[in-house]
C-alpha cells in the first residue's frame, strides 16, 4: 500500500480515475491502481522518465484484460450491466465531478468495444496523442485514430448530453419520487418524457427487468407495480445521494 500525499499516490489517484472510466467500477479501479504499482515494484522499481506514463500503460493493459474477462462473464448474465455509481457526499465533491464521469457517458462507453473505449478515453479525455495511445495499447497510430472516430460516432448516436443544473436535478428528482410514493400516475407522466427508457441492474442478486422498458406508459406501470409493491403499499426506502455528479 502506498502512503497518502506522496507523488506516487497522486499518480495512483490519476490511474484510478482512468480505470473507473474504463471499467465503470470503483472497487475495480482501486484494484487496478494498486496492481499497476505492484507491477512497477515487481519490475525492480525501474527509473522511468514519467512514472504517470508508466503506470498509465500498465493500468490500461490491466483494464483491457479485465474487460475481456468481463465480456465472457456477461455472456451468461441476462439484463443490463450498469456502471457502479460514484457516490459524492457534499457540494465540494460534486464540483470535482466533471461530465466525463456522468452515468450517461459511462453507460455509452460500456457499449463500445474495449479498444474503442481505451482510445477515446486516452486521447479525447486524458489528452494523449495517437502515437502515445498506440504505444500504450499496442496498436498503430492510424488504427487508433479510426477507433476514436468510431467511439465519437457512438456518442453522437446515443445522444449523450449534459447541462442540467443541480437545482433542476433536485426539482425533477423530488417530483419523481413524490409521485412514486403517492402512487400518482398523472404526476409521473408529467415528469417523464414520452420516449423515456427505464434500465435496471440487479447484478444477479435482486429482481430487475432483464431488458430496457421503453415508453412512458409502460415505465409508469412498472414503477407503480414494482416500487410500490403488488398491494399498492410503499415497498422501498428513499435516500437521496449524488451519483456521478
Amino acid at each position: 500500500m502506498v502512503q497518502a500525499d506522496t507523488p506516487l499516490s497522486e499518480d495512483q489517484a490519476y490511474i484510478r480515475g482512468l480505470a473507473y472510466r474504463m471499467l465503470g467500477s470503483v472497487s475495480d479501479a482501486e484494484e487496478v491502481a494498486q496492481e499497476a504499482v505492484v507491477r512497477w515494484l515487481s519490475a525492480g522499481r525501474p527509473e522511468v522518465r514519467s512514472m504517470r506514463a508508466w503506470l498509465t500503460k500498465a493500468a490500461t493493459r490491466i483494464c483491457l484484460d479485465r474487460l475481456k474477462s468481463a465480456a465472457r462473464r456477461r455472456e451468461h448474465y441476462v439484463g443490463d450491466n450498469l456502471p457502479e455509481p460514484l457516490v459524492t457526499s457534499d457540494a465540494a465533491e460534486r464540483a470535482e465531478v466533471d461530465e466525463t464521469l456522468s452515468m450517461a457517458l459511462l453507460v455509452t462507453l460500456q457499449r463500445m468495444r474495449a479498444s474503442e473505449r481505451a482510445v477515446f478515453l486516452l486521447h479525447d479525455i486524458f489528452g494523449y496523442r495517437f502515437h502515445e495511445v498506440g504505444d500504450i495499447i499496442g496498436l498503430g497510430p492510424e488504427h487508433c485514430r479510426q477507433l476514436a472516430v468510431r467511439a465519437r460516432r457512438s456518442l453522437r448516436t446515443e445522444g449523450v448530453r449534459d447541462g442540467a443544473t443541480p437545482e433542476q436535478i433536485g426539482r425533477l428528482s423530488a417530483a419523481f419520487f413524490d409521485a412514486v410514493r403517492l402512487g400518482d400516475e398523472r404526476g409521473l407522466c408529467e415528469v417523464l418524457s414520452e420516449d423515456v427508457v427505464f434500465r435496471s441492474d440487479g447484478g444477479g442478486k435482486v429482481a430487475a427487468s432483464p431488458r430496457p422498458i421503453r415508453g412512458r406508459d409502460r415505465v409508469v406501470g412498472f414503477l407503480l407495480q414494482v416500487v410500490r409493491g403488488p398491494d399498492g403499499t410503499q415497498a422501498s426506502r428513499r435516500e437521496i445521494l449524488w451519483l456521478n455528479g
